[in-house]
Order: structure tokens, then C-alpha cells, then sequence
């Protein structure tokens, strides 16, 4: 599994494609069963919304994800800088997301996060 990191609009998408030669994108809010078949799944930050919202375990979903697809590449939004949200389940998102995201990290064969188009390998 390759995860991909950074900023909204910040090329992650274009990284994969032209880096890994992802072509089958998937949004992080497709049924399950289309990000198991998918080369890329973008958004990742919806998935782990749409867990919080159904009261599934985010981890347990993530893990069953890489299991069924480890060629998967993630491509999360960093969404843990900026203002702090003022909703309690916004920042419980937040949390979960910065969290999902170390693991993601630890799990993954390689690690890249991108800024203006530009990846930096970081494992």
C-alpha cells in the first residue's frame, strides 16, 4: 500500500497517476466494495467521516480495506492544521483522521507527501 498525503487541491491526485500510474480512482465515500477494486482511493478523509457516521471502527475498516486491496494507494487531505473547528464531531473527525493517518503512514510500504504537485518521499 502507498500513502499519499497533503493539502486540499494540492496535487495528490496527478502525483499518483503520473508517479504510480494509478487510473481507477475511487472517493473516499464509494460503497466498500468499489474501493477494494479501485488503484487509488482519494478522499480518504470521507471514509473515515462515513465510518464515524455508520458507528463503524475506522481502523478496523482501514485494515480490512489493505487486506482486501494492499496494492491500494490512499490519498488522504491533511485536515488536522488550520482553525480548530467549534463542533465537537468536527474535531472527533479531525482527531480520527490525524490518527488514521499515523497508521496509514506506519502501515504503508511507502510514504509521500505532496505540496503544489511536488512529492517528497518521507518513507
Amino acid at each position: 500500500m502507498i500513502f499519499i498525503v497533503g493539502g486540499a487541491f494540492s496535487g495528490k491526485r496527478d502525483y499518483a497517476e503520473k508517479c504510480f500510474g494509478a487510473a481507477d480512482f475511487a472517493s473516499g465515500d464509494e460503497p466498500f466494495d468499489r474501493l477494494c477494486k479501485a488503484d487509488a482511493v482519494y478522499d480518504f478523509q470521507l471514509f473515515a467521516e462515513k465510518c464515524m457516521e455508520n458507528g463503524l471502527d475506522a481502523f478496523s475498516e482501514t485494515e480490512r480495506l489493505i487486506e482486501k486491496n494492499p496494492s491500494v494507494i490512499i490519498i488522504a487531505d491533511e485536515i488536522g492544521c488550520g482553525v480548530v473547528p467549534v463542533e465537537k464531531s468536527d474535531r472527533d473527525l479531525r482527531e480520527l483522521c490525524g490518527r488514521l493517518n499515523c497508521m496509514l503512514a506506519e502501515r504503508a510500504d511507502k510514504v509521500v507527501r505532496v505540496v503544489c504537485g511536488i512529492g517528497r518521499v518521507m518513507k
